[in-house]
C-alpha cells in the first residue's frame, strides 16, 4: 500500500467513525432498574435532577408512603402537580413496592 492510499484510507475511517448515527441520536439515556410503565418519564424527569436511580432500589414502600415521601419533597421545594405525585407514587408502588414477607 503506498502512502497515499494510507492517508485516503485514514481520511475515510475518520470521516466514518464521526459520523453522527441517526439512531443513536434518537435514543434517551435508560434508567437502570426502572421499566416502561406509565409514571416513569414523570419519576425521571422530576427527580433524577437531585436524586440517582440507585435511591429507591432498596426503599421499599407501598403507594401511601411513597405519596408521603413525594409530599415531602414538595416541603423541601419540589414544583410538582398533584397529577404528577399521583403519577410517580402509583408508579413507584408498582415498580419499588414492599415485597411481600
Amino acid at each position: 500500500m503506498s502512502v497515499k492510499q494510507a492517508v485516503i484510507l485514514l481520511a475515510l475511517c475518520s470521516t466514518i467513525a464521526l459520523a453522527p448515527c441517526p439512531g443513536l441520536a434518537q435514543q434517551k439515556p435508560q434508567a437502570p432498574g426502572f421499566p416502561d410503565a406509565p409514571g416513569k418519564e414523570t419519576l425521571v424527569a422530576k427527580c433524577f435532577q437531585c436524586h440517582s436511580p440507585r435511591m429507591w432500589m432498596d426503599h421499599r414502600q407501598d403507594r401511601k408512603g411513597w405519596e408521603s415521601v413525594l409530599y415531602r419533597m414538595v416541603g423541601r421545594g419540589a414544583l410538582w402537580t398533584e397529577d404528577e405525585i399521583k403519577t410517580m407514587a402509583d408508579y413507584l408502588a408498582a415498580t419499588y413496592g414492599r415485597k411481600p414477607q
